[in-house]
């Protein structure tokens, strides 16, 4: 089903989506980026161009991981009319994680007060890395499951009217 799924992806329509949610998830990496640190200037000041490069890579990654689970997501269901389980809720979540650990910190805690939970957030060096390695793996482990789930639909796909 996999390849099926591949060969669909590069149909104007999918390739159209696969883009516009490309740079939909990583203007929201990015924005969480500047949301924890201010912008990237301030981030090669604080941490060094390396880090900052880092992030910006794993932005990258991460949207791009993102935005073809999402895509394929689509094709599989318009196929089969089969979603595979977690296909776009991962997304969701990781930029949910994000949010929470490496993006806007006060703002978390103002939430998390209001509804009862008290903690204090430890800044993390280097603009909170180890949290984006670990939204990164997060993503990569969901791409993995998504793809299997995926290649192992059980439905035969629909036939096309063309």
């Amino acid at each position: 089903m996999l390849n099926i799924i591949k060969i669909e992806a590069y149909k104007r329509n999918n390739v159209l989506i696969l883009i516009g949610l490309f740079v939909f998830f990583l203007i929201l990496y990015t924005f969480l980026d500047f949301e924890g640190n201010t912008n990237y200037s301030l981030m090669t000041d604080a941490f060094g161009i390396g880090i900052v490069s880092i992030h910006i890579i794993i932005n990258i990654v991460i949207a791009l991981l993102s935005s073809i689970m999402v895509t394929f997501s689509i094709i599989n269901y318009n196929l089969t009319k089969v979603e595979p389980r977690g296909s776009n809720a991962i997304p969701f979540f990781t930029f949910i994680f994000g949010l929470l650990t490496f993006g806007c910190t006060g703002c978390v805690v103002a939430f998390f007060s209001a509804i009862g939970i008290a903690f204090s957030p430890i800044i993390l060096p280097q603009g909170n890395l180890l949290w984006k390695i670990a939204a990164l793996l997060l993503v990569v482990l969901g791409f993995i499951w998504i793809m299997y789930s995926i290649e192992h639909t059980t439905c035969k796909p629909k036939k096309n009217k063309e």
